[in-house]
């Protein structure tokens, strides 16, 4: 009976060494996540605020857009993170994401095109639309997803 006092006492104290460790560990996982919603979030609001503006080949902001000086502004300005400038080399970072409406998460980038060498993106902003610079005479719309005009391959770099 001394004996399994003495294991039972050593037991409570390594659970009370490791309940708080995990406890932390958990909590660590859940501020992740919620950064990593926030930081989606804050890419798709800064995306519609752009809504409106003009397509201008070659230009990145604040005014005027093409597509991909589109997403490297909103990236840039809403969280901070670099990405290159055109969709050659954007397609090329991040994780490939199945473009699904199930699958996609605010934020992932949409790529119309070859998968290796896309000639437009755009920025998911979840319910089934994108933001993107679509034309010189349409300028930066909201669009919903559609089988007529279906993105080739989606990243996720958030």
């Amino acid at each position: 009976m001394k004996q399994f006092k003495h294991i039972l006492v050593k037991l409570t104290f390594a659970l009370a060494l490791l309940l708080p460790l995990a406890a932390s560990q958990a909590n660590g996982h859940q501020a992740q996540a919620a950064s990593t919603t926030t930081k989606r979030n804050k890419v798709v609001s800064l995306a519609k605020k752009q809504v409106g503006k003009r397509y201008v080949y070659g230009a990145t902001g604040p005014n005027s857009f093409d597509c991909s000086g589109l997403t490297q502004y909103v990236y840039k300005k809403a969280i901070k993170k670099s990405i290159s400038r055109t969709t050659y080399t954007q397609v090329k970072k991040g994780k490939t994401v199945k473009v699904s409406t199930s699958k996609l998460k605010k934020g992932d980038l949409l790529f119309w095109g070859s998968k290796s060498s896309p000639y437009h993106v755009g920025i998911y902003i979840g319910g089934g639309q994108y933001v993107h610079a679509a034309t010189p005479s349409q300028g930066v719309r909201k669009q919903y997803l559609s089988s007529y005009f279906w993105p080739s391959t989606a990243k996720r770099i958030i």
